[in-house]
């Protein structure tokens, strides 16, 4: 059965109109078609079959929004698009409970109506680079997300930004010593002697995006 209330949000406007235009053509009924995470909560109450997100948006992280739907647990399906494919955001993705995810930088229209053919008749779907991305780290047993606990992969991100510990302890409500430990078993956990080496790590395996990084340099 097709879905008939889809919500998309995504910021890029050229890309958002496109997106409408096509689920449109396609007999799709568009619910709402939004740029922030603040507009789509605003949709959160009129139960959308499926909600089309973009992960990375100008206020905030999508995955906080994901987690929240899936927490309300209103049955709506969730197709993320993302051009962010490294380690973290695969894990995260595949831990997320959505339905599936979509390359940015490789779908088609054609792998598109594939992927909501398989939501439709609730099967996942993700595309074969983040796939492929994700069997390559379940198969190396010193992977991050086998050897990082909750709170250190919460750290990560934060010495990713380069932020400094006495930084991290007052915004987390922990002790100097404690984060200090963190960031050394941290180290030791992913195999880096140095900050600047933690914080390359880190923005390679995708804990730390452009975007945020243009951000804290912005705000500071």
């Amino acid at each position: 059965m097709k879905m008939k209330r889809v919500l998309i949000v995504e910021d890029e406007t050229m890309f958002r109109e496109f997106l409408t235009g096509w689920f449109e053509e396609e007999g799709y009924g568009i619910l709402g078609s939004v740029g922030t995470l603040e507009e789509a909560e605003g949709h959160t109450v009129r139960r959308e079959d499926l909600v089309v997100l973009d992960l990375d948006l100008p206020d905030g992280d999508g995955m906080g929004y994901v987690a929240r739907q899936v927490q309300r647990d209103t049955g709506t399906r969730i197709l993320v698009l993302t051009a962010h494919v490294g380690n973290h955001p695969v894990i995260r993705l595949k831990k997320s409970g959505i339905m599936g995810a979509l390359d940015k930088a490789e779908t088609s229209g054609e792998e598109l109506r594939r992927a909501l053919e398989s939501i439709e008749n609730w099967r996942t779907y993700y595309s074969e680079r983040i796939e492929r991305r994700f069997r390559q780290l379940i198969s190396e047993s010193s992977a991050f997300y086998k050897t990082l606990s909750p709170r250190e992969e919460q750290m990560l991100k934060q010495f990713g930004l380069g932020y400094s510990n006495e930084d991290i302890a007052a915004g987390l409500g922990l002790s100097v010593a404690t984060v200090q430990g963190h960031r050394r078993n941290v180290m030791g956990k992913v195999g880096v002697r140095s900050t600047p080496e933690l914080i390359i790590w880190a923005i390679r395996n995708g804990f730390v995006r452009g975007p945020e990084i243009e951000r804290e340099v912005v705000d500071t």
